[in-house]
């Protein structure tokens, strides 16, 4: 987004960029790097300081988790100092934010929309209740927040590597994802019901759920509108698919989107070429649709296509 020594043009970015209402830097000797990449519910922040400066942020309806690169930053909300070292607890904004940066000091920022996230794990659970979402205020635990911190990473380096080729379907899903894991490594005060057996549901659950999935292959798997169309709670619909033996509906979007892959393979034109089919059909990463492809259909897409053309 922007990288400079001015701190008056910093200022402005973080103000109209990224919702600050304060900035101060500390140094003569002052420098900011900053991306930021903006999703669905989702905002994915990198800053780096050069130079030592503190910032705060209003009230918002935005949950912050901070991931330090490099050095050790502090945070203080709700009259409440602490220290930023591998990771911040996740942030409500339910109250002003004060942060103080060192010199020297790197970060990545997952800012998640608090409705949006509520919305994904009520429609989980199956709760139509009116209870807002609240996290417990400490520290998550070391172990799952090490995995956290790696999916975190990963996720800006192929937003940074392939966000842009990507269309929708597969962004959607990426972020979803993401969102959920966030929801289960946290406490919170819907925690117990995540972590609930389901109840049960008819069988008839999974044949609703595939048929509608066939129907619009093309489109990002919404699991909240699944579960509504199957009138049951996400968990449901992916305990069924279980208890079933057909693995979840992902898996069974992938085969489905697979076999709409070898269609078009098969039925190429001039312009056709597997990275853009791969892409079409959701699929994030070229190398991973080639041996998904090839455990499915039985050969590489590239011979499908090499085949298809030989026909011409």
């Amino acid at each position: 987004m922007f990288r400079t020594c001015d701190s008056g043009l910093a200022r402005d970015f973080l103000f109209s960029a990224y919702g600050a209402d304060r900035f101060d830097s500390r140094d003569v000797a002052f420098g900011v790097h900053a991306n930021f990449a903006r999703l669905s519910s989702i905002g994915l922040a990198f800053c780096s300081y050069a130079g030592a400066a503190s910032l705060s942020f209003p009230e918002s309806g935005i949950l912050r988790q901070f991931f330090s690169i490099a050095g050790t930053a502090s945070f203080q909300a709700k009259a409440a100092s602490r220290p930023i070292a591998g990771w911040s607890p996740m942030i409500a904004g339910d109250s002003r934010l004060d942060l103080d940066f060192p010199a020297g000091y790197r970060q990545l920022v997952v800012r998640i929309d608090t409705y949006a996230l509520e919305r994904l794990l009520k429609s989980v659970i199956g709760d139509h209740g009116d209870t807002r979402l609240s996290f417990v205020e400490d520290d998550p635990d070391p172990t799952v927040m090490t995995l956290v911190r790696q999916d975190v990473f990963r996720f800006a380096e192929e937003l940074e590597r392939f966000g842009q080729g990507y269309l929708p379907i597969a962004m959607t899903e990426l972020e979803r994802s993401l969102m959920m894991r966030m929801l289960l490594a946290h406490r919170h005060n819907f925690s117990q019901w995540l972590h609930k057996a389901p109840s049960r549901a008819n069988r008839t659950v999974v044949g609703i759920v595939e048929s509608y999935i066939e129907t619009h292959w093309d489109q990002p798997l919404d699991l909240e509108k699944l579960a509504r169309i199957a009138n049951v709670s996400v968990r449901t619909v992916f305990r069924e698919f279980a208890e079933s033996g057909r693995g979840s509906p992902g898996l069974f979007a992938r085969q489905v989107r697979l076999r709409k892959a070898a269609e078009m393979l098969r039925q190429p034109d001039e312009n056709t070429g597997v990275l853009a089919v791969a892409l079409k059909c959701g699929f994030l990463n070229a190398g991973r649709f080639s041996a998904e492809y090839q455990r499915v259909i039985g050969e590489l897409p590239s011979e499908t296509l090499a085949a298809a053309k030989r026909r011409w």
